[in-house]
């Protein structure tokens, strides 16, 4: 799922965000007009808040408001199940990876480790998987296709297997740089077919 921020000024929050939720600054830390990745996904003071890689982000993300953003792919990610979070007063949706979706504490315990804590290198794992799963209108060069089952860097010359049609990026193993995917093909799933 990838969302685009359309406004980040704390005064035009809902109410009951605004009096539930402790918020010390002027603007949330998200850039106007930027797209996101969302990590994680909840429900809370009867809102939908999205945990992204956000502008304060250092070793994890954070969570911010859907009144922020609007969808721009819908796609849920293919990392990511369901679970009900019980930790508020009442139960409420939850999707994430699986460590995080089974696990309340998942992001009070990255808040609260280092960079070698554990949870932090499984979400570094997942959002290394995540990134390269959506399109990215900041990415214009694309990874050749050597044949059917490998690509070639433009960049260093390097060829690496892959034959999947999944991700919308690949990153070259060697240069470690980020290309569009040319054998990408989006979702076409649609009730009743």
């Amino acid at each position: 799922m990838k969302v685009k921020c359309i406004n980040n000024k704390v005064a035009s929050l809902p109410e009951v965000i605004s009096k539930n939720y402790s918020i010390k600054y002027e603007k949330f830390p998200v850039k106007e007009g930027k797209e996101y990745i969302v990590y994680a996904l909840w429900v809370c003071l009867d809102y939908i808040w999205y945990c992204i890689w956000d502008e304060y982000s250092r070793s994890y993300p954070n969570w911010n408001p859907c009144v922020l953003f609007e969808v721009i792919d819908q796609q849920l990610s293919r990392h990511w199940i369901f679970n009900v979070d019980t930790s508020p007063i009442d139960a409420v949706p939850f999707l994430s990876f699986p460590e995080w979706a089974n696990n309340q504490n998942f992001h009070d315990e990255m808040v609260d480790g280092s960079k070698n804590d554990p949870n932090i290198i499984i979400f570094n794992k997942y959002k290394e998987l995540m990134d390269l799963e959506f399109p990215d209108s900041s990415i214009s060069d694309v990874a050749q296709i050597g044949d059917n089952e490998w690509l070639i860097c433009p960049n260093c010359i390097d060829a690496w297997y892959s034959d999947s049609d999944r991700d919308a990026l690949v990153k070259c193993p060697k240069c470690k740089t980020i290309f569009n995917n040319p054998r990408y093909k989006t979702s076409k799933f649609t009730i009743g077919n």
